[in-house]
């Protein structure tokens, strides 16, 4: 059982000659041409999709950012010892994020959109869950990098690790001297940073790359009480961030609670609401019957009873005190603002999912018609190739999707031919069921032992 185990969470069965990962990763730390350009552009994007709220515009900015290389030879400079390729990385890692904070400022100060919008600010208050997110990206990052062949995880891990935002959210801030988000963004990026290098120093060590032959034992004494300390100095306050937003959940929750029995109350109407989670304060606008002092009681009972002794509950009532009407206005027309935006922001995350399957779509165009080009080069006998999607089901089955792939073909192609060409989109087209048909009659061939796996060359 453990062999097995060991087997299935062998890292050292694809790893790449170290000569190779040490030549990728050291590549990844010019500073100049290409990469600074590519920085920018990415930058660029970034700041406009913060700047306009828009999740998919960050995701690719993302995609392209150089960002996450620097901080991985940091880390890996770590775990072999090597402190030159550390300064060097370092080095490299404070120029990107110099120019990087400079471009986004610069994209802010010109910007005619000043107003700070959700996506920038959830980068402002950095918590314990973006340590664990960092630390797992990282993780992920540096095993994908030491891989024989390339792989989708570095990108998907600089999504995750979400290194660029921060940046942008410091720019802004600079650019509209909105110094409260200017610590949370910096820091939210020294946590990502810290902790992607953390990472990568752990599986260097634990996939046993050789120390660097200059390595001084004095030295990585220091370097291993410098990493302990900085972990204790990033976790501490993000923990302490983490408790206090969880609190702050815990309070909006119950305050919904309350606010639903309030509405559940007879001839009791709910006009405004409004709820402050660091204060632990929760006022409500009322009309209709008044409530009666021990509902009222009853009320702030529940919400003090959820762990929140200094909670506070206000109930003001129209027609029974004076109510300031042009808060009472503005709490209305906050309201309304609140709605519109919640449902902008579905209509926007749908129309992005629209956009990215119709972009699916166009690529499974694009490589069947590719398939059916090649297919009519290497068949001079075909006349005509289709392919198209449908359902199949035998007697008494459910029907299945199936891709049918019809050929006109004049002579008809024979048995190895039609072997050939099912076992290439096979390979193609892993994940598809597919149906060969010949002149309008159906090709037949023998069951592969193993349906779920696509036939080997």
């Amino acid at each position: 059982m453990f062999q097995t185990l060991q087997r299935l969470f062998d890292l050292k069965h694809d790893l790449n000659d170290q000569g190779v990962i040490d030549a990728a990763i050291r590549a990844g730390l010019r500073v100049g041409g290409t990469n600074l350009w590519v920085l920018i552009f990415a930058m660029l994007i970034a700041s406009v999709g913060l700047n306009v709220n828009s999740t998919a515009v960050i995701i690719g900015a993302m995609l392209i950012s150089p960002l996450m290389r620097p901080i991985l030879g940091i880390g890996y400079g770590a775990g072999i010892s090597d402190y030159r390729l550390i300064r060097s990385a370092a080095r490299s890692l404070a120029i990107f994020t110099a120019l990087s904070m400079a471009t986004s400022t610069l994209y802010f100060l010109a910007s005619p959109l000043s107003e700070a919008q959700s996506e920038l600010l959830a980068r402002t208050t950095p918590t314990l869950w973006d340590v664990l997110i960092a630390f797992f990206g990282g993780c992920a990052g540096i095993i994908a990098q030491t891989r024989k062949e390339e792989s989708t995880v570095i990108p998907g891990a600089a999504i995750a690790t979400a290194l660029m935002p921060p940046l942008c959210t410091a720019g802004y801030a600079l650019a509209t001297r909105h110094w409260e988000f200017l610590w949370g963004a910096l820091y939210l990026f020294a946590i990502n940073a810290f902790f992607i290098a953390l990472a990568t120093y752990v599986f260097v060590k634990l996939m046993g790359f050789p120390e660097h032959e200059q390595a001084d034992p004095r030295l990585q004494r220091r370097a291993h009480a410098a990493i302990a300390v900085g972990v204790l100095a990033m976790a501490v306050p993000s923990a302490y961030l983490a408790y206090g937003f969880v609190q702050d959940q815990l309070f909006i929750a119950s305050s919904k609670r309350v606010l639903h029995e309030l509405e559940q109350q007879s001839g009791v109407i709910v006009l405004t609401r409004d709820v402050v989670p660091r204060a632990r304060s929760m006022t409500v606008t009322l009309g209709g019957q008044p409530l009666t002092a021990a509902a009222e009681a009853a009320l702030l009972t529940r919400l003090q009873g959820d762990g929140f002794l200094n909670a506070t509950l206000t109930l003001r009532r129209v027609g029974q005190e004076r109510i300031d009407l042009l808060a009472l206005k503005e709490q209305l027309r906050n309201d309304l603002y609140a709605n519109t935006e919640r449902q902008l922001r579905d209509r926007s995350a749908r129309l992005d999912t629209l956009t990215m399957a119709m972009a699916k779509q166009e690529e499974e165009k694009v490589r069947r018609q590719q398939l059916i080009d090649e297919l009519l080069a290497q068949y001079p006998g075909i006349a005509r190739v289709a392919i198209a999607d449908g359902a199949a089901a035998a007697r008494g089955e459910a029907a299945q999707s199936v891709l049918l792939i019809s050929i006109d073909a004049v002579p008809r192609l024979s048995a190895e031919d039609l072997a050939r060409i099912r076992a290439g989109l096979g390979v193609r087209m892993p994940h598809n069921r597919l149906e060969l048909v010949q002149n309008g009659q159906e090709t037949q061939s023998p069951a592969p032992k193993n349906p779920s796996r696509p036939p080997r060359n």
